[in-house]
């Protein structure tokens, strides 16, 4: 018994240490999609999942066609699905409605990628953050070391941690104001000896986390009245999909699972897989013209799920994205 205490006090310092660290830490985001996703007032339109919709998705064109803000904070596939949710459970507005093109390792993955854990202290402290107090016990439990702490002292005791957020923020917010990235000169494979279907690995069985997704998406819905729709990710690349009768097993499990808790699933995987010539430097990546005509049928796609225009567009998002960096020190 007196082991047990023991675990559990070391796991409640560690998590309240933790928590001090990463709390003021990311006072000010590290990034500027997050800067857009705590400071954008509903109603918008948010675009989250990982890099393949930071260059797959034109938000601009889902702008003019709904007449709303948009703002696009996926970021990287390295971060777990139910980081993902915890952090829309916690920034979703009343109003909202959310477009999730997740890729294929959401539907697969079941373990906590060590690249998301070490990043914690800072780049991705708003995820943990994002959990509810003893979630954050478990993880600190399961996943953090005496290094991740460590990390989070240093980087607290930092002077520039700050200005160096700030700075970069304006940055991206220069070359990306909507957060999405379109970067046409990165046409270099950082794929090779790969195979596409290896490398977006859209096979293999769905884990329990996915229905416990769907379970969280549909109390954001019926409690918060957030409006959402699943997707499907942009690819560019040869032989990426193992289809089965014309039909990718895969898509159509996430379909049945999403659609039995009452989100809605717009398109098909076709709808944003592209041939080789789109791809940049991996087959998530494609280039801005597929990324245009993707969103042109992703917007179809919606407006036959009955997503419609707001009312008359106020201020763009790009207008309200500058006022709310014009407010940091």
């Amino acid at each position: 018994m007196s082991t047990v205490a023991g675990a559990l006090l070391c796991a409640l310092g560690l998590t309240a240490s933790y928590d001090f660290f990463t709390t003021s830490n990311r006072r000010i985001p590290f990034g500027y999609p997050q800067f857009l996703l705590e400071n954008i007032a509903a109603p918008r339109i948010v675009i989250d999942a990982g890099s393949s919709s930071m260059f797959g998705i034109e938000p601009g064109l889902i702008e003019q066609a709904f007449s709303m803000p948009v703002i696009d904070v996926a970021d990287n596939g390295s971060i777990p699905l139910e980081m993902k949710i915890y952090r829309l459970l916690k920034y979703a507005r009343q109003g909202d409605t959310l477009i999730l093109p997740f890729e294929w390792v959401y539907y697969t993955r079941d373990e906590e990628p060590q690249d998301f854990t070490d990043k914690t202290p800072d780049e991705y402290a708003a995820y943990y953050a994002s959990q509810p107090f003893l979630a954050r016990v478990a993880f600190a439990v399961q996943h953090l070391s005496l290094h991740n702490l460590s990390d989070g002292g240093r980087l607290y005791l930092r002077k520039d941690l700050w200005p160096g957020h700030v700075s970069r923020i304006k940055a991206d917010m220069a070359k990306w104001p909507l957060g999405d990235r379109k970067d046409d000169s990165r046409r270099r494979s950082s794929v090779e000896g790969i195979g596409c279907a290896d490398y977006i690995a859209a096979t293999g069985n769905i884990p329990p986390v996915v229905e416990w997704a769907a379970k969280q998406l549909a109390g954001l819905q019926t409690q918060r009245g957030v409006r959402i729709y699943v997707t499907w990710p942009a690819v560019a690349g040869t032989n990426c999909y193992a289809l089965a009768n014309g039909r990718l097993p895969i898509a159509d499990q996430a379909r049945a699972i999403f659609q039995r808790h009452g989100i809605a699933v717009v398109g098909e995987p076709e709808d944003s897989y592209f041939s080789p010539e789109h791809m940049l430097d991996t087959y998530y990546h494609v280039d801005s013209g597929a990324a245009r005509l993707r969103t042109e049928r992703l917007i179809g796609r919606l407006q036959d799920a009955g997503l419609k225009a707001g009312a008359p567009a106020g201020k763009p998002t790009i207008l309200l994205a500058e006022e709310a960096v014009r407010g940091l020190p």
